[in-house]
């Protein structure tokens, strides 16, 4: 006896097993709390990092009302940071791209503050970077977006990351221990220097999918 199956039934039967693997969209907007993004403690001792604190702020959003306020003190005359980050295992495998929004005010320094996002992967908990920074600028909501997707060439890995040998993403995608947003004040003296920045930048709807 021959079974006779629809088109109609074939599609749903094709949507519900795509649907079973489809990655669940991701997004931090801050309406609530910091959803476990946070200066991280090694950060406040070390002499490069200059986070200061961090707190939920309805004074700039890119997304809903409210963002993540980052307290900073760059000098501005040596290379200096500002990490928040989220600490959770997590597998990304299947994603596509993660991206989020940094606000610098519009009395910052101009030029030389720039964002990229990091990942912590694997068993050896590799640093793994965007491969270039966004540049912030004053007054102005940026958004920080990298691709997931990695290529394999003859000369090695091509992505949007940095990383060789295992610190490559295509090794460590699917056991992600941290993701990071990283600020930095890219001096370079004595040629490359600008004025100190004391005063908050923000961050807000990290993406994902």
């Amino acid at each position: 006896m021959k079974l006779h199956i629809s088109i109609p039934i074939i599609i749903l039967i094709f949507l519900a097993t795509f649907s079973a693997f489809a990655q669940e969209r991701m997004h931090f907007d801050f309406e609530v709390d910091d959803e476990g993004w946070k200066i991280p403690d090694w950060a406040y001792y070390q002499n490069d990092h200059k986070g200061l604190s961090t707190e939920i702020s309805s004074e700039e959003a890119s997304s809903g009302n409210s963002s993540i306020k980052v307290e900073c003190d760059f000098p501005g005359n040596i290379w200096a940071a500002v990490v928040v980050e989220r600490l959770k295992d997590i597998n990304l495998s299947g994603f596509e791209t993660i991206s989020a929004d940094v606000y610098l005010p519009k009395k910052g320094p101009r030029g030389l503050l720039q964002a990229r996002i990091v990942f912590v992967g694997g068993e050896g908990w590799h640093w793994i970077e965007m491969r270039e920074p966004v540049p912030l600028k004053r007054g102005k909501w940026v958004t920080v977006k990298a691709s997931l997707k990695t290529q394999e060439t003859e000369e090695g890995e091509q992505s949007d990351w940095t990383g060789r040998r295992q610190k490559r993403l295509s090794l460590n995608i699917h056991d992600i221990r941290k993701i990071i947003i990283r600020i930095e004040y890219d001096a370079a003296p004595p040629y490359r220097i600008g004025s100190r920045y004391k005063g908050p930048i923000y961050i807000d709807n990290i993406i994902i999918e």
